[in-house]
C-alpha cells in the first residue's frame, strides 16, 4: 500500500532528477554549437541571479551564472555574433596558446599526444555502446566532447527516474553509481585543463561563466548522487 509519505517521497526525487536532466542538457547545448538567436532568447530567460543566490555555498556555480547573466542581460543586436566569435574561435581550435587550443574533447587533454580520436575516446564509446545510448545530433563529433559527456549524464538521470518509477531500485542505484563514477573519470579528469586553456583564449564573459558554472554544477551534483544514492538505499530496508 502507498502512503502518501511514499507518494510525496517519490515526486520529491522525480523532480530532482528531472532538474539535473535538464541542467545537463543545458550545459551540453552550450558547448555543443555557436547558440543560436532563439537559444539565446530562452537562456536570458533563466533567473541566473536568483539562482546565483540560493547557489551561494556553491560559490564556483553562482559566479558561473553570474557572469553569464551578466552578458544576456546586456545582450544587443550583435550578441549572437560575438558569441559565435568566441565560441569559434575557442572550442573549435581556431587559436592556440602556446601552439595549444582548447576544443572540448578529453582526448586532446587525457591523450599521449593531444589529439582527436584517442583512448579516451574510445572508452566513453564502449561505454555509449554498453549502455545502447546513440546521442542523436546533426553534429559530428567524437563521443569524447563534453557536449555528449554531459548529455550521457542527462540520460542517465532519465534511466534513474524511469527505474524508481517501476520500482526498480537495484537499475537507479547502478545508474547513480555509474554517474558518479562518470563525472570524476571521464570529465574532472580534463575539465579544469580546458577551462585553464580557454581562459586565456575566451573574450567574452558568458563562456568563461559557462565553464566555472559547468564545473560547479559537477561539484554539487556529486553531493546529489550521494544524497540520492542514500534515499534509493534506504528505500530497499
Amino acid at each position: 500500500m502507498t502512503t502518501a509519505d511514499d507518494a510525496n517521497a517519490t515526486d520529491s526525487l522525480a523532480s530532482v532528477l528531472a532538474g539535473r536532466a535538464d541542467s545537463y542538457r543545458m550545459f551540453s547545448r552550450m558547448f555543443l554549437k555557436p547558440l543560436s538567436e532563439a537559444d539565446i532568447e530562452e537562456f536570458a530567460a533563466i533567473d541566473y541571479g536568483s539562482i546565483a543566490e540560493a547557489l551561494s555555498d556553491t560559490p564556483l556555480l553562482a559566479e558561473g551564472f553570474k557572469d553569464m547573466g551578466s552578458v544576456l542581460r546586456k545582450r544587443h543586436s550583435g550578441t549572437r555574433q560575438q558569441l559565435s566569435t568566441d565560441f569559434t574561435m575557442c572550442f573549435d581550435g581556431i587559436t592556440a596558446i602556446d601552439e595549444q587550443v582548447a576544443v572540448p574533447y578529453a582526448s586532446v587533454f587525457l591523450g599521449e599526444s593531444a589529439l582527436l580520436y584517442q583512448e579516451p575516446r574510445q572508452k566513453v564509446y564502449e561505454l555509449f555502446q554498453a549502455e545502447s545510448i546513440s546521442l542523436k545530433t546533426d553534429v559530428k563529433l567524437p563521443e569524447d566532447h563534453l557536449s555528449f559527456e554531459l548529455e550521457f549524464l542527462a540520460v542517465l538521470s532519465d534511466r534513474i527516474a524511469t527505474a524508481l518509477e517501476h520500482n526498480n531500485q537495484d537499475e537507479a542505484l547502478r545508474n547513480l553509481e555509474l554517474s558518479r563514477e562518470f563525472i570524476n573519470e571521464h570529465i574532472l579528469s580534463w575539465l579544469d585543463l580546458l577551462r585553464e586553456r580557454a581562459e586565456k583564449i575566451l573574450k567574452t564573459r558568458f563562456y568563461r561563466g559557462a565553464l566555472k558554472a559547468t564545473r560547479g554544477y559537477l561539484e554539487l551534483d556529486l553531493k546529489t548522487i550521494e544524497d540520492l544514492i542514500e534515499v534509493v538505499r534506504n528505500g530497499q530496508n
